[in-house]
């Protein structure tokens, strides 16, 4: 399957940057993975599902990136308009 990869920026502080550049080895998108997973986890969403229904999105096509992040806050969200209804959740909300 061949997927899109959405790429951003992030701001780190100077001192952050400086420890990078002498860290060579390390893999600065793999940390921010690692953080976005340990964020995951503690908020309760399960990460294989949501990337299940990301890719289920992007094969289907009728779908961008925008979209979903314009009509949805939450995996309960994403599940009810992937399922064909546009409201979100009132759990999502609360």
């Amino acid at each position: 399957m061949e997927g899109k990869t959405v790429t951003t920026s992030v701001s780190i502080r100077p001192a952050d940057a400086l420890f990078l550049s002498w860290a060579t080895g390390i893999n600065a998108s793999g940390l921010f993975r690692e953080a976005l997973s340990e964020q995951m986890a503690y908020r309760n969403i399960d990460r294989q599902r949501l990337v299940e229904l990301v890719e289920r999105t992007v094969q289907d096509g009728s779908r961008d990136f925008d979209e979903l992040r314009e009509r949805t806050s939450c995996l309960e969200d994403l599940e009810a308009l992937l399922d064909g209804h546009d409201q979100p959740t009132p759990s999502c909300d609360e």
